[in-house]
């Protein structure tokens, strides 16, 4: 039991009795010894102001209440920015989607909707005023999910069957879950994989069945995980063996120069209208597909692989686009 619990235990002791409290029936209820107690009572009457008297005749303390006055308990207040902070933390939870962290905060989005009542009612308004728009969201299978979640909280190595896009079938994998990771609206875990002695990420969206081992959980430090998992380009694993330089010109020069792409990139202007950005980079996949969305205006400068895979892809567009044209 916590020091505000034993605080709101004893508050509501000396406020229901019409008389004092005994010592005993005080240490009873809050399970703890005198020193605690007076440790507890030192609080209330010093910090929180409570008006705790002894009586010696009764061998017990009561509320001195002067013309039917009443003590409260000081309550949770809030500074307007912190109640959006919390509102905010309380929307994403919403739009999260698992029931696992649903469960987890539906008892403290009900005490905080109280606490929102109490201080302002004008706070509540703030929830409309924030809107979460998830893109391109894959749904998980919501016990493959809790499963996931819950070998990591305990550490516990799993089989999972897991499908690639190019192999439906799937196969099963032995990993020891580090960490969920929440990315681009998907959730994914990094793990090390047993088959593979490595670390690796799975999409939980491709992962179709959980199943709990009784073997020896393989632990990877931070610092590991941060150099394996961090150094390169996007979601894919790997650490970084090669730099991408991209320039941009025109109105995607002016937006990338803001932006933040990799936390080891280096940008800078080379002309008025042409931002050079480079980045670290191992699997090229998730680059391509951010680097095409500027259309015209991403030329990719080095490497000459990345280069040319871009070419043969916007290639195999121009086909498929030249095609329909010349039927129609």
């Amino acid at each position: 039991m916590s020091r505000w619990e034993k605080v709101v235990i004893l508050h509501g002791l000396l406020e229901q009795s019409r008389c004092c409290v005994p010592l005993k029936t005080i240490l009873n209820k809050l399970e703890c010894s005198e020193s605690t107690f007076f440790r507890v009572m030192d609080l209330m009457k010093f910090k929180l102001g409570a008006p705790i008297e002894f009586d010696k005749v009764h061998d017990g303390y009561f509320y001195d209440l002067k013309d039917g006055g009443i003590f409260q308990l000081p309550g949770l207040w809030f500074t307007t920015k912190e109640v959006e902070a919390l509102l905010c933390l309380d929307s994403t939870i919403r739009n999260l989607g698992e029931n696992l962290f649903a469960e987890i905060f539906t008892p403290l989005r009900i005490r905080l909707d109280h606490l929102l009542s109490e201080q302002s009612g004008e706070m509540d308004k703030i929830r409309d005023l924030i809107k979460i728009i998830p893109i391109s969201m894959r749904r998980c299978d919501e016990k493959v999910f809790n499963a996931i979640a819950r070998a990591v909280f305990d550490q516990t190595r799993i089989t999972i069957h897991h499908h690639k896009i190019d192999n439906p079938a799937g196969t099963d994998r032995d990993i020891s879950p580090q960490c969920l990771v929440r990315y681009r609206d998907n959730w994914y875990v990094d793990a090390f994989c047993h088959e593979c002695n490595e670390l690796r990420t799975f999409a939980l969206n491709r992962i179709e069945s959980v199943t709990p081992l009784r073997r020896k959980f393989h632990h990877v430090d931070k610092e590991t995980r941060d150099e394996f998992f961090s150094s390169a380009y996007g979601i894919f694993t790997g650490k970084a063996d090669k730099t991408a330089v991209i320039h941009f010109s025109g109105i995607a020069a002016r937006e990338v120069s803001s932006e933040q792409w990799h936390p080891e990139q280096k940008g800078e202007w080379i002309s008025e209208t042409t931002f050079r950005l480079s980045i670290p980079y191992n699997n090229p996949h998730e680059l391509i597909m951010d680097i095409l969305k500027w259309g015209e205006l991403a030329e990719v400068i080095a490497p000459d692989e990345l280069r040319k895979s871009i070419v043969t892809i916007i290639e195999g567009m121009g086909q498929v686009y030249l095609k329909s044209i010349s039927t129609q």
